[in-house]
């Protein structure tokens, strides 16, 4: 009688699914926290496999005087008569040889691969017991293990002189002082959000630019095009915009703070730093490196400083695709240090992550789904403590991750919501309400607040914000998925369906949204407050500006419909503090925000017209509801 193991090998199915990781208990931590039924997928370890390779494979073994198909590790053969030769794909985490897991996009054509397998073909010993058999001979097409003795080799292409062209460029850095302070900028605003580079290495390379006239950093174009990202995205968190002096005719100095149009347009914060990464950045596709992706990365972020989004979408891919060729996306293996190994992971899913919001952002799809990847949740228990200063908190960075996990199935399913129009609308919103609501349960104790009435003290006085920055894009979340509802409800409401207006499960989920969005304006206001708020940042005037939409609307829709919406009594000076915001942005010369104030303007043009004096009139015109709704969920 075989013993059972009080452990499983493998992740339970619930959370492999959710990507963390499992205790692997017959009933895993996980799931008894959740009070969820706990399951573990069935192995089927058989592979068909056709009569005529069976018999060729019986007259290989025949043909061996040292070799037995009993002793092969292939030629087990179970009761039905099929080889049981199957590679089980492991959820992340798992402490397997990872290794051996399947490429989860395509098998592997390469011809390092087919000439490996010729090679095994003078050995039936090798042939038979050889790891990498099933790929070389085809047995499962479906299956691309690559052997551990096949070895890339280095091929030949024409080296253009386009490769190592380096023309001479000059560029200014900042005073030491202002550096340190710029870098101290990146790490409060967004350095911690995500890793971009060994942190303490990059402070290390920062002093030695300044200090040492003969460092190596001062000939590396790729560090120098990273370093001055940095204070590109340093520069732009800037609280206040910089005053200038402007001496006119009369020799009456003045404080410029006018909004006079006719003046010329000054550029963003950190444009000049930037404008000189962008000359120093150049990409060896025949040679990717890490710091490669990591100055991509930065690139990426900042461009939408800029309201480039296009330009961040391509500096994303690029990046991503970097990842891909270096294998980031998979777990490396020793002999690699640790924490080496752990930065891998770590650019990797930074790297995933600012895919994904450049792609979601232009409603196109992101270059890696999440079942194609391989690869661990970030894990500070195998650092050293010498190691750990390199990194900032993997369960920061494990959220955002979760998140965007999440806010790539919202904006994937977020068509079939709108269109749904069956009265169960809880069915179509309830698994991704439940994740959300699992990642807060999970959050650890110094990383819980209620936000929900703004920014508690003890969040105000964190060294960082990264907090903020975490939980607007949480409460995003809920305002992405249950805005098609909360508009749904609106237009039931205006063709007097009152009915299915009312239905409980719209009322709770559109009061849930509403709720949401709230929060997202009580935290920048609150970030306001204690100089945190990102005037350039485009992500806080995209939550800025979707959370007073919603917050408009409802109060609209109360002033015609009472109670329709759970209202606070501070709604309305929320509102209009958030606005002021939104509005300081703009004349700060934020383009993102400049457009987010064009869709807000429009919002206010059409619920003016639909819920004040002229409503009557608006339908006279045959003003057409639903393609309002179209362009509001289009924006």
């Amino acid at each position: 009688m075989q013993l059972t193991s009080p452990r499983s090998s493998t992740a339970c199915i619930r959370c492999y699914k959710r990507k963390v990781k499992c205790s692997r208990e017959k009933q895993c931590r996980n799931c008894r926290l959740a009070n969820k039924d706990c399951q573990y997928p069935t192995r089927d370890r058989n592979v068909s496999v056709s009569e005529n390779y069976l018999r060729a494979l019986q007259a290989a073994a025949a043909q061996s005087t040292t070799v037995s198909i009993a002793q092969s590790p292939l030629g087990s053969v179970s009761g039905e008569g099929n080889i049981g030769a199957t590679a089980e794909i492991l959820p992340p985490g798992s402490t397997q040889n990872q290794s051996q897991l399947s490429d989860p996009l395509v098998e592997d054509p390469t011809s390092e691969v087919f000439v490996s397998g010729l090679k095994q073909l003078h050995s039936p010993a090798v042939f038979l017991g050889g790891p990498d058999f099933s790929n070389a001979a085809g047995i499962s097409p479906s299956i691309g293990i690559e052997a551990p003795n096949i070895q890339r080799q280095a091929y030949e292409f024409y080296q253009l002189d386009f490769d190592d062209l380096n023309p001479s460029c000059s560029f200014k850095l900042p005073p030491y002082p202002y550096a340190l302070l710029l870098f101290d900028r990146f790490n409060v605003f967004v350095g911690h959000d995500w890793h971009w580079f060994k942190r303490n290495k990059f402070k290390k390379s920062l002093d030695s630019t300044y200090k040492d006239p003969k460092a190596k950093e001062l000939k590396d174009r790729m560090w120098l095009c990273r370093l001055l990202t940095v204070f590109a995205l340093g520069e732009s968190y800037n609280s206040e915009a910089t005053p200038e002096i402007r001496l006119t005719g009369d020799k009456e100095g003045s404080l410029d703070n006018s909004n006079n149009t006719q003046e010329a347009v000054r550029s963003p914060p950190g444009t000049e730093f930037f404008e000189q990464a962008l000359a120093l950045l150049k990409i060896h596709h025949e040679d990717p490196s890490i710091e490669q992706v990591e100055a991509l990365n930065l690139v990426a972020f900042y461009s939408y400083s800029l309201n480039r989004k296009k330009a961040a979408y391509m500096y994303a891919g690029l990046s991503i695709r970097m990842s891909n060729m270096l294998k980031l996306h998979r777990p490396s293996s020793p002999p690699l240090p640790a924490v080496e190994l752990e930065h891998r992971k770590r650019v990797w899913w930074t790297t995933y992550c600012v895919d994904r919001m450049t792609s979601t952002e232009l409603g196109l799809p992101p270059a890696f789904q999440v079942h194609q990847v391989e690869q661990s949740y970030p894990d500070d228990s195998t650092l050293l403590p010498a190691d750990r200063v390199e990194f900032h908190d993997a369960e920061t960075l494990t959220t955002q991750v979760q998140l965007a996990f999440i806010h790539g199935d919202i904006c994937e399913n977020v068509r079939s919501i709108r269109k749904d129009n069956t009265t169960n609308v809880g069915d179509l919103t309830r698994p991704i309400l439940h994740r959300l609501e699992d990642v807060r349960a999970r959050l650890p104790s110094h990383m819980s607040f209620d936000v929900e009435n703004g920014m508690p003290p003890a969040m105000k006085q964190m060294a960082d914000r990264s907090l903020a920055s975490l939980y607007q894009r949480y409460h995003q979340c809920f305002v992405l998925l249950l805005r098609p509802l909360f508009l749904k409800q609106i237009s039931y409401l205006l063709a007097g369906d009152t009915a299915k207006a009312y239905q409980e499960d719209v009322k709770f989920l559109t009061n849930t949204c509403l709720r949401a969005a709230r929060t997202n304006l009580k935290i920048i206001i609150d970030l306001r407050s204690c100089d945190r708020m990102t005037r350039f940042g485009f992500w806080e005037s995209l939550h800025l500006s979707s959370g007073l939409m919603i917050l408009s609307l409802a109060m609209s829709v109360n002033s015609r419909w009472p109670n329709t919406f759970d209202e606070n009594s501070d709604d309305r000076n929320t509102y209009d503090t958030a606005k002021g915001l939104l509005r300081e942005m703009i004349q700060a010369g934020n383009l993102g925000s400049k457009g987010h104030g064009q869709m807000l303007a429009e919002v206010e043009q059409f619920q003016n017209g639909l819920f004040g004096g002229n409503a009557q009139h608006v339908f006279d015109l045959g003003w057409d509801v639903d393609e309002w709704i179209e362009q509001l969920l289009g924006s």
